[in-house]
């Protein structure tokens, strides 16, 4: 058992309606998800909701909550971590990008009228860190690198951001690479030929101005390190599908975390945990 306080973790049932998003949704990963939800009973995994001031902004489970909402919910169980927090860490991820050209990115920044420059030899993690304003893509074989200067209007970066993603989003196989593997580790345990792409570093606030605006992320680019992030609380999807009686279902909700903790069966974990799906 362990000592159940907020301070641990926050699960509230909150309206879909009032919760910010900063990134798209991924559209296979999105029909796959609703498909299960659709067929399901039951919610498994809460969404992950950063509260910010008096706002909430969605930094986990976009596809769960656009699933939600096809299916005509109103609601949704959500983890709330304080967002401004230190211990809640912003990162980005990195694409690794299997058989794929380098030369269609400097085609692409010309199309664009960005500046790049190609660079033999791989490019140290240091410079990348300075650069906020560049996207870096390295060949995993030769370690050749195109640097490609973003725009400096912060919504004009994120617009080509986006334009960038759609080269290789549905056309080309690519994994989520943590951005603190280096290439050389990448060459010796990638099992395909790719090209890395490396974003800009974002801020927490440069998120909430996204999500304020019209304007979102490419899925899959910005990685939050949450600390005792919940899985496996299995919550009814029909009480989601109206917004009647929410104070009841907070209760109901708190009733049967406190009956499942009370019962031993919450188990918490403070190491790294490495998990293979089915």
């Amino acid at each position: 058992m362990i000592n159940y306080t907020k301070s641990f973790f926050n699960l509230r049932i909150l309206k879909l309606s009032e919760i910010l998003l900063h990134e798209a949704t991924e559209s296979n990963r999105l029909r796959n998800i609703y498909s299960r939800i659709a067929r399901s009973r039951f919610l498994m995994n809460p969404v992950i909701v950063g509260k910010y001031g008096e706002e909430y902004v969605l930094i986990d489970g976009a596809n769960r909550a656009g699933s939600l909402k096809e299916i005509g919910c109103k609601l949704i169980l959500a983890q709330i971590i304080n967002y401004k927090s230190p211990d809640v860490k912003l990162l980005t991820w990195d694409h690794l990008i299997y058989n794929f050209d380098l030369h269609m990115l400097d085609r692409f920044a010309i199309r664009h009228n960005l500046k790049y420059e190609l660079i033999e030899g791989v490019i140290s993690k240091p410079i990348v860190e300075n650069k906020d304003d560049n996207i870096f893509a390295t060949e995993i074989e030769s370690g050749k690198t195109l640097s490609i200067e973003l725009p400096y209007e912060f919504f004009d970066k994120i617009k080509a951001i986006t334009n960038l993603t759609k080269l290789y989003f549905h056309k080309f196989n690519f994994d989520r690479s943590e951005s603190e593997i280096s290439i050389s580790e990448l060459r010796k345990y990638s099992r395909r030929n790719g090209v890395l792409i490396k974003f800009p570093a974002f801020s927490k606030q440069q998120i909430m101005r996204i999500a304020r605006s019209s304007h979102h992320l490419p899925a899959g680019i910005s990685r939050h390190i949450v600390v005792n992030r919940v899985l496996h609380v299995k919550y009814d999807i029909e009480k989601l599908k109206s917004t009647s009686g929410i104070e009841t279902k907070q209760k109901e909700l708190e009733d049967l975390l406190l009956k499942k903790i009370d019962s031993n069966k919450v188990r918490q974990y403070t190491e790294s945990v490495i998990v293979f799906d089915e």
